[in-house]
């Protein structure tokens, strides 16, 4: 059965720049969470959240897609626009990069200081919600798309901010609508965690396909 991969699409201009607007809410969040609020000048405080409330009016004045939701666009319906893991365009993404080598899905990430949990190491929410992403995307090596049924995750050690994490995941088995995924992560070849997950695709077929198919009839 053919691979089911989402794919990253070669961004517009204006794509390009929506990536970029990502980005820097990105390093806001860290400017943010990092600020010694007790210690800021009153005028200096005063002046950012007067530009932020400027921005977020200038957002309010542009198109949005909130009426349908990206699901129904051409582009912002892609996993790799949207996801709150490896969305391109999601601010929440760190984002983890993703890659397919033949029936092995492989991709890499760097956590900056707001994903922390212990001191210096990622929140372990964010430990297994990668490899959530991660193994619903590899799965699709099977053809199948399902969703998320279980998932397990072992954590060997700790997952450092601020360094590149490599990931690699493939399917351990596939029968009817069940694939059983696998995934690892790495710094520096040392293991840090692994995972096992079940994906069940619905009876009528995953509904992120069904509108991707429909988007490419019209």
């Amino acid at each position: 059965m053919r691979a089911w991969h989402p794919t990253y699409l070669e961004p517009s201009e204006r794509r390009r720049r929506k990536h970029a607007l990502a980005q820097q809410v990105r390093e806001l969040v860290q400017d943010v969470l990092m600020l010694e609020v007790e210690g800021a000048d009153e005028a200096a405080l005063a002046e950012a959240e007067e530009r932020l409330a400027l921005a977020h009016k200038a957002f309010a004045a542009m198109p949005d897609l909130r009426a349908k939701g990206p699901h129904y666009h051409p582009v912002d319906n892609e996993l790799f626009e949207r996801s709150p893991l490896t969305g391109l365009s999601n601010a929440l993404a760190a984002p983890l990069v993703l890659d397919f080598d033949g029936t092995t899905t492989r991709g890499h990430a760097t956590y900056p200081a707001h994903y922390e949990g212990p001191p210096g190491l990622v929140h372990g929410g964010y430990v297994i919600s990668a490899f959530d992403d991660l193994l619903g995307v590899a799965q699709a090596a099977s053809g199948v798309a399902g969703f998320t049924g279980t998932l397990s995750v072992r954590l060997h050690a700790g997952t450092p901010l601020h360094r590149r994490i490599d990931y690699e995941a493939g399917v351990a088995s596939h029968e009817g609508r069940k694939v059983v995924a696998w995934g690892k992560s790495y710094l520096e070849g040392q293991l840090l965690a692994e995972a096992e997950g079940v994906f069940i695709e619905p009876r009528s077929g995953h509904p992120g396909k069904q509108i991707r198919a429909g988007l490419a009839n019209q």
